[in-house]
């Protein structure tokens, strides 16, 4: 039996006891090391889960996943190139012949039918057909290592960015701070990030990881503060990385110069009002969806030691302290904020 974290979808949760199961034909089950927690859960916590299948409950959470392969089918391994033992990353996204499906999202734990171990937030997982795994380093804690998610997504953000260009990160939250490390690795010259005041940690955190410059866009005028770096060209690539409002949309086409790109990432409560879409064809901007994962690539980044994972793993938890873990991602802790927070499971 192992321990699991089941979210009811209504506003409540529960610990259960689950039985641990053995490996599907060409799948896996993985003992979880620590999972990554994404404000997409507290999201889910309340029902609303950000995937097109729309998400499923009850269902064990956590889909920035770190373990060890406890079983493996033989065919799982030779394609995975994986064995029994080995530290892994687990890709979000399952894609077989029933489509694509995220794991800790759209897999229901169903009583008295199949395992439902299909999230991080549990001592187990069972890992399905259409997976991917990836070998992470040995050296360093697992809590550090669940970036490779946010990382993994940040890699494709940053595929429109030239050597030498001038990015503006919208938006310092984990996936934020993931892109500032991704833009450095694809020769980003100057990387600035905008934040609000509450924002103070993350953004000094932001300097840390490899940030030029940051901006707290209540205290001063990005659009000014962007000119000044720049000499008045703006930034080449805006990736806006904000999550809740659609304004930062609007702000991004404020930042960018002419001829720039815009990738829209971060995802958004409601829709846009007041984007002047005359800008796009009068300037020449493009706009493009900040989509994609690229495990492979973030988990190379990673095992090459070009990540600045201490720097970015903020706190971790027990999956005993589960709910102290869940109000310091939801930011319901006076006085305290951390650029990251995860479960440690073993």
């Amino acid at each position: 039996m192992g321990r699991a974290i089941v979210f009811n979808g209504d506003g409540t949760w529960e610990r259960r006891e689950v039985p641990v199961p053995d490996p599907q034909p060409g799948g896996a089950v993985l003992r979880v090391e620590a999972t990554g927690l994404c404000h997409s859960d507290v999201d889910q916590f309340n029902g609303v889960a950000r995937t097109p299948r729309g998400g499923a409950f009850p269902v064990i959470p956590g889909h920035e996943i770190v373990g060890r392969v406890e079983k493996i089918d033989p065919s799982a391994a030779k394609e995975w190139g994986v064995e029994e033992g080995d530290r892994v990353a687990v890709r979000t996204i399952v894609i077989n012949s029933e489509g694509s499906r995220a794991y800790g999202i759209d897999f229901p734990l169903r009583d008295g039918g199949g395992s439902g171990l299909h999230g991080g937030y549990a001592d187990y997982m069972e890992v399905l057909p259409g997976s991917a795994l990836h070998r992470l380093r040995d050296d360093l804690p697992a809590a550090e290592l669940t970036i490779f998610e946010a990382l993994s997504c940040s890699v494709t953000w940053v595929r429109p960015i030239k050597e030498g260009e001038t990015v503006v990160i919208e938006g310092p939250g984990h996936m934020g701070l993931a892109s500032v490390v991704a833009a450095r690795a694809v020769g980003a010259g100057t990387v600035i990030v905008t934040g609000l005041s509450r924002d103070r940690a993350r953004l000094d955190c932001a300097l840390r990881v490899g940030a030029d410059h940051v901006i707290d866009v209540e205290t001063e005028n990005a659009g000014e503060r962007v000119a000044e770096i720049t000499g008045g060209r703006m930034a080449d690539v805006v990736i806006d990385a904000a999550s809740g409002s659609p304004a930062t949309v609007n702000v991004a086409m404020g930042l960018v110069g002419n001829g720039g790109r815009i990738v829209v990432a971060g995802i958004k409560d409601h829709p846009l009002d007041g984007l002047d879409t005359n800008a796009i064809p009068f300037r020449g901007i493009t706009i493009q969806p900040g989509a994609g994962l690229d495990v492979a690539r973030a988990v190379e980044l990673i095992n090459e030691g070009r990540v600045p994972t201490a720097e970015l793993a903020g706190e971790t938890f027990s999956l005993d302290d589960f709910e102290d873990a869940f109000a310091l991602l939801d930011r319901m802790v006076p006085g305290r904020d951390a650029v990251r927070v995860s479960l440690r499971l073993s």
